[in-house]
């Protein structure tokens, strides 16, 4: 036992290790590690409004080089009320007869309506142009053809402008009563007058194509006479008694409706500008709530960081 506690106390001590105190992270502050700046929801939401569209310009009414400045071309009104009333005249009655004649089973009744209203035809096509230099339509519109120099144009163009109308009726007739002869072993007579009413019908398409095509709406024969469509102001004769005080009374009823086409519009244009006052208002409202709503949210997030 002696020995051993010799050798005990002779064996080389190791000194145990010594903790190393480690210092503990810094508390960091709440405030420091707040959540990023939030980004007003006015500046999200209330994206930049499109600007609105601006309205168009209006084009300078083209004016043929040479026409009087008395004269003024004559606006689309008055040529829907002039086209109208000369459809109604020249054609309503045509359509009719051609109804009785179809199914109606007298010879009287058949040649009664086709007589009054090829008769009324040729009073507006022919006689009332003549002896008045106008049809019933330009009374109606208070409307009248001149040429660059202010004068009447020739007498034919008013009877080629007034059978375009009459010529695709006839075509349409014709294409209608020969279309079976198309048929394998059809009549050579039939396909011939089928391609003549197309080519009949061809020729108000093609006059509807010059007056999309032309600044004053002139069709084909319009071009070829070198006639322009004016506004007509009654002379103190044509104002007095007779026939053409008459016919020139008949323009009071197309200022009429002139008066209540220009009506129609200016209300619906009204109304426009109503619904976009309207809307404008209701965006201004929201775009003030956004507002209010980011504001109280950044006062909330200013009292947590400082609690």
């Amino acid at each position: 036992m002696g020995l051993l506690d010799k050798a005990n106390s002779t064996a080389p001590t190791t000194p145990a290790p010594t903790a190393v105190p480690v210092a503990a992270p810094a508390a960091v502050p709440v405030a420091a590690v707040a959540a990023p700046a939030a980004v007003p929801v006015a500046a999200v939401a209330a994206q930049p409004a499109k600007a609105a569209k601006a309205k168009k310009a209006k084009k300078p009414k083209a004016r043929p080089k040479g026409l009087p400045s008395e004269f003024e071309i004559a606006p689309a009104t008055a040529r829907f009320i002039g086209s109208l009333s000369n459809f109604i005249i020249n054609y309503g009655l045509l359509i009719g007869a051609a109804f009785v004649v179809v199914f109606v089973n007298s010879t009287v009744a058949n040649s009664a309506s086709i007589l009054g209203a090829m008769a009324l035809y040729i009073t507006n096509v022919f006689v009332i142009p003549v002896r008045f230099g106008r049809n019933v339509g330009q009374f109606v519109s208070r409307t009248k053809y001149i040429s660059a120099t202010g004068n009447p144009p020739n007498k034919v163009h008013a009877f080629l402008n007034s059978m375009v109308g009459f010529l695709f009726l006839v075509g349409g007739g014709l294409v209608m009563l020969n279309m079976s002869e198309l048929s394998q072993g059809g009549d050579t007579n039939g396909i011939i007058w089928f391609a003549v009413g197309v080519l009949m019908m061809s020729l108000l398409i093609i006059d509807r194509q010059f007056k999309k095509s032309s600044d004053l709406n002139q069709g084909m024969f319009d071009r070829a006479f070198a006639a322009y469509l004016v506004k007509h102001v009654p002379t103190v004769s044509e104002a007095g008694a007779g026939w053409s005080a008459r016919l020139e009374s008949m323009g009071d009823w197309g200022d009429r409706f002139a008066q209540r086409q220009a009506a129609r519009e200016e209300k619906a244009a009204n109304k426009a500008a109503k619904r976009a006052a309207e809307a404008a208002e209701a965006a201004e409202a929201a775009a003030a709530s956004s507002d209010e709503s980011t504001d109280e949210d950044a006062s909330e997030d200013e009292t947590e960081s400082s609690d």
